[in-house]
C-alpha cells in the first residue's frame, strides 16, 4: 500500500530505448513546441506513475492512468502531459546524457505537480492511493486515499469490471489529496463523487428470553440475521460519504485470520474488529434484536473505530431503536432498513 519513492522513478518504455536514435529529432521539436505550451502552468500534472497492485494482476496499468486522467481533467482546474509528450521530453533528457527523472521531466515542461498512482482490490473493495509532488521544489507532498465497490460485471462470463470502480476511487482519493470535499459536486451523476470513509456492517446479536413463547425470527436466527445485515449493507450503501463493505468483502477479511463462518447474530468479538480497522475501516454499524413481553426490540448502533495502543476502541456515535410486534423476517428487514437509514441520514 506504499507508493515508491518519486525520485527514484524513471520514465520511458524499451520501445522508446530501441527507437530513440531514429526519433530523437522529431521528438526533441515535439517537446519545444510542447515546452511553450505546457510552460510555466501551475495547473499541469505530470502522472509519473500508475501502478496496478494485488488484486489486479488481470488488468493494464494504462486503466488506472486512464482513470487519474479524467478525475483531473473533468474538474477543469488541471490538465495532464500527454503520454506522447512525456516520453518525447524523456527521449531528450537521454540525448542530452540526463537521467530521466520524474522531477527533471516536470521541471523541462514546467508542470505544477507530479502525481504517482496506486491501486489494488481485495475482493470487491477497490483502493486508489495518490501522492502529489508540488513545484517550484517538488517536495511538497499531499496524499489522498478514495474507495470503491466493484459492483458490475459482464452478463456472459462474470468478468468483473473494474473501470467504473476505478475512476470513482480516483476521484474520491483526489479530493483528499487536494483538501476540496466538494471538489465534483458541480458534475452530474456519476462523476458527482465526494469523497467517502470506509464502513462494514457487523453483526446483530440475538438475545432470546426463553419464557416468552419462541418466535421463528429466533429459532431461524442464522437464516434472518443474516437477511437482517444484507438489508442494512443494501440501505447504507447508498449513503454518498460511506463506502460500504458488501458481505464477501467482509466475511473475507474474517477469514483472513481463520474466522470463515461468522455468526451474524452473535456480538462482533474484538478479533473482528481488529481485522477490519487493519483494513482501514473507520465506521462500523451493528445491533441486538432483543425478545419482549411485546414482542422484540430491535436495536443499531453506529460506531467509529479508532486505534488505542494497540487495541481497536469502537466509539459510539449514534444509536437508534424500535419495536417489532409481529413475528415476521418481512417485518424486521423493514424495520432495519428504517433503522439504518435513520442513523446515516439523520445522525449529526
Amino acid at each position: 500500500m506504499v507508493l515508491r519513492r518519486w525520485a527514484s522513478v524513471r520514465l520511458g518504455t524499451a520501445e522508446l530505448h530501441r527507437k530513440r536514435m531514429q526519433h530523437w529529432v522529431y521528438a526533441g521539436a515535439l517537446a519545444l513546441a510542447v515546452w511553450w505550451a505546457y510552460a510555466g502552468q501551475s495547473s499541469c500534472v505530470l502522472i509519473a506513475e500508475a501502478r496496478l497492485g494485488r488484486g489486479l494482476s488481470q488488468l493494464r496499468a494504462v486503466k488506472l492512468e486512464a482513470a487519474l486522467t479524467l478525475a483531473l481533467e473533468v474538474t477543469g482546474r488541471y490538465h495532464v502531459v500527454p503520454v506522447l509528450v512525456r516520453d518525447s521530453v524523456v527521449v531528450v533528457l537521454q540525448q542530452r546524457g540526463d537521467t530521466p527523472t520524474a522531477q527533471a521531466v516536470a521541471r523541462q515542461l514546467g508542470c505544477g505537480a507530479v502525481c504517482f498512482a496506486l491501486a489494488e482490490c481485495f475482493v470487491h473493495l477497490l483502493r486508489v492511493e495518490l501522492a502529489f509532488r508540488w513545484a517550484p521544489e517538488f517536495t511538497r507532498e499531499s496524499r489522498g486515499v478514495g474507495y470503491a465497490l466493484v459492483r458490475y460485471a459482464r452478463h456472459d462470463t462474470r468478468d468483473l469490471l473494474y473501470d467504473p470502480a476505478l475512476l470513482e476511487a480516483t476521484q474520491r482519493a483526489l479530493a483528499v489529496a487536494l483538501g476540496d470535499s466538494g471538489l465534483y459536486l458541480g458534475q452530474e451523476p456519476p462523476l458527482r463523487i465526494v469523497p467517502a470513509a470506509l464502513m462494514a456492517v457487523g453483526s446483530i446479536a440475538y438475545e432470546e428470553a426463553p419464557e416468552l413463547p419462541p418466535w421463528q425470527l429466533f429459532a431461524r436466527k442464522v437464516v434472518t440475521s443474516y437477511e437482517a445485515v444484507l438489508e442494512a449493507i443494501d440501505t447504507a450503501r447508498h449513503h454518498p460519504c460511506y463506502v460500504v463493505c458488501d458481505i464477501d468483502t467482509r466475511d473475507s477479511i474474517y477469514a483472513r485470520a481463520g474466522f470463515f463462518e461468522p455468526e451474524n447474530y452473535n456480538p462482533p468479538t474484538p478479533q473482528e474488529l481488529a481485522l477490519l480497522a487493519q483494513m482501514e475501516v473507520q465506521y462500523f454499524l451493528a445491533g441486538w434484536l432483543r425478545r419482549v413481553p411485546e414482542g422484540a426490540r430491535l436495536r443499531l448502533e453506529l460506531y467509529r473505530l479508532r486505534w488505542s495502543g494497540g487495541t481497536v476502541v469502537p466509539e459510539l456515535v449514534d444509536a437508534r431503536e424500535a419495536s417489532i410486534a409481529e413475528d415476521s423476517s418481512q417485518v424486521l428487514r423493514r424495520t432495519v432498513r428504517q433503522l439504518t437509514g435513520q442513523l446515516l441520514w439523520q445522525s449529526p
